[in-house]
């Protein structure tokens, strides 16, 4: 019993502040998404003022003006909502006073929206390109070689999203710790993945 006990409080405790490591990896790797969101501003810039002229069902098969559209605010969203991580941060270590009930709400919509649209324009489910990633990966091959990290990134929202709901909303401690830690992994493999995304974006324009 105490021995239960004990392990409840640890998963409790692991689920609901975050260490200084998790808080330093993921300010390096939001920083450099930032960075780079900036950086690739006048490429999103010019499909937010272009007019699409396609129909409406062709919004959601990715790889469009309104497909970037979803692409640059859905990567807003999915940055700005990990600001609940940073104040879950401030009030353990500075005793600062939040509402995080509040903010985890904030934190969850915005996760969910910027998730939609993100799917949206990886053309998921109608024309999802890159949903087999893998045979499109070659590290040796250069930038080129990896194209299928655009799939892969976006199985990796699915699987952050999914962990991130079982973390939140799971039933027993244990769940609870197992769905943190794999939700902490995945978002580093996320902030890995968008980056060099993004970079092809930049720089392989005619293959997005």
């Amino acid at each position: 019993m105490v021995l239960t006990s004990s392990s409840t409080k640890i998963c409790r405790t692991s689920t609901s502040q975050p260490s200084l490591m998790d808080v330093g990896l993921r300010i390096v790797g939001i920083s450099i998404i930032i960075i780079l969101l900036v950086y690739a501003y006048p490429r999103f810039y010019s499909s937010l003022l272009e007019s699409p002229n396609y129909s409406l069902i062709d919004e959601f098969k990715g790889g469009n003006t309104i497909g970037f559209r979803y692409a640059y605010v859905g990567a807003w969203m999915l940055t700005v909502s990990q600001l609940y991580v940073f104040l879950k941060y401030f009030v353990k270590y500075f005793k600062v006073r939040f509402k995080l009930a509040k903010w985890l709400d904030i934190h969850c919509i915005l996760n969910t929206t910027g998730f939609t649209l993100v799917v949206l324009h990886a053309g998921f489910p109608y024309s999802f390109r890159y949903w087999e990633p893998f045979t499109r990966l070659n590290i040796l091959g250069g930038l080129e070689g990896l194209i299928g990290i655009r799939g892969l990134l976006t199985w990796l929202l699915m699987f952050a999203l999914a962990s991130g709901f079982l973390n939140r909303y799971g039933g027993s401690p244990r769940l609870k710790w197992v769905s943190s830690k794999l939700h902490f992994y995945t978002i580093l493999a996320v902030y890995v993945s968008a980056s060099i995304h993004i970079l092809l974006s930049l720089f392989l324009p005619e293959k997005s």
